[in-house]
């Protein structure tokens, strides 16, 4: 039974240049239409309560007031044992009034898509903030008695300097009430403004620096690496997040969005009219058992605690040793992966090298069995 879900809110005030999202344009009109399908898909599919709820985008604080109140009194049935329920917002459009819906209806994570403190590397992306922006926004929702924030940065960005990401870190974790924080490296998409200019990443060795130097300066503020891409002061790891590298299934809510059940994953449509029209058309990708077991493999590695023998066995009804025994100890004789009774977790190295290591699991004959 699916304890998590994910709703996709598709609505964007302006579009960011490296984005390949699902999303569009927001408009009033367009908004009212998409919640009275959302109402009908959640009457439809009867979701069990939650314990996580996150409600991404897209941009959900794009959405004006009543909506988002609309929209939050919708899930109210099942919402009420959530341990975490998050909802992203941009800073620009995260005002006192959206604040205080989100407080009274019990939203208390808000994970705020920053990306970057720095003037010229916001214009290319098309955001409209400056880092004083980002303070007083992060101020106003304390005042709100949300305490859990998390921000998203982007490295390896065009033009981007190793020293610029350092000052950017560096204000971060010297000015900024925050509890988490996710990194992302710049991933060029085909169809993003980025990708239709030609747009080339940066050099990888100077990725690689940055990546290397947000660990360390994190680390030294407290914040502690619990996935590849994400950091947490004790006790703000992401629940939500947690259960999709723990390959547990969820809930996909909302045009465009992705869920997983017992039969599959799957994703509803990403044509808007067709959501408005006909509703949520899921579609499925069956996987079968190898495909399940390397899945689950490569979510879970991405953790620092790694994966779970007893979660291996109870989902599949094999030892995972049993199936992966040597390429497990071919990886743990390289010292990139280490093991004990209860789990298999990737050491310091082995996690700078995780690609390689996947590659090992997903070449194995062995779990043709």
């Amino acid at each position: 039974m699916c304890k998590a879900a994910y709703l996709h809110v598709p609505f964007c005030q302006d579009i960011c240049a490296y984005c390949d999202f699902f999303r569009c344009r927001y408009h009033v009109e367009l908004a009212e239409k998409w919640l009275a399908a959302m109402a009908k898909e959640l009457t439809i599919k009867k979701l069990s309560p939650l314990t996580t709820m996150y409600i991404g985008g897209g941009t959900p604080s794009a959405l004006q007031p009543q909506q988002l109140e609309t929209l939050l009194s919708l899930l109210v049935p099942y919402t009420k044992e959530v341990n975490e329920y998050t909802i992203e917002a941009n800073v620009e459009s995260l005002t006192d009034e959206k604040l205080d819906i989100c407080q009274r209806f019990g939203v208390n994570r808000i994970s705020l898509g920053v990306q970057s403190l720095q003037p010229s590397l916001l214009n290319q992306m098309h955001r409209h903030h400056t880092s004083e922006d980002v303070l007083a926004c992060i101020k106003r929702i304390h005042a709100h008695g949300i305490h859990n924030i998390s921000i998203d940065m982007i490295y390896g960005l065009p033009k981007q300097s190793l020293a610029m990401w350092e000052e950017d870190l560096h204000t971060i974790v010297s000015s900024f009430p925050i509890q988490h924080i996710s990194l992302y490296g710049l991933t060029i998409e085909p169809h993003s403004e980025f990708g239709r200019q030609g747009i080339q990443n940066i050099d990888e060795d100077i990725e690689a620096d940055m990546y290397d130097l947000a660990i360390t300066l994190l680390q030294q503020y407290g914040f502690q690496q619990y996935e590849i891409s994400n950091f947490a002061k004790p006790k703000y790891a992401s629940l939500h997040n947690q259960v999709y590298w723990r390959y547990e299934d969820f809930y996909g809510i909302g045009c465009g969005a992705s869920g997983k059940d017992k039969r599959g994953r799957y994703e509803n449509t990403r044509n808007l009219e067709t959501y408005l029209q006909q509703g949520a058309s899921s579609v499925y990708e069956k996987l079968d058992t190898k495909a399940q077991m390397f899945e689950m493999i490569m979510m879970s590695l991405r953790m620092k605690q790694g994966i779970s023998r007893q979660a291996f066995f109870e989902r599949f009804g094999k030892d995972i040793s049993e199936v992966y025994g040597s390429i497990i100890e071919k990886q743990k004789e390289k010292g990139l992966l280490l093991v004990d009774e209860e789990k298999i977790w990737a050491s310091e190295r082995g996690f700078h090298l995780l690609n390689d290591v996947l590659v090992e699991f997903l070449g194995d004959d062995e779990a043709h069995g």
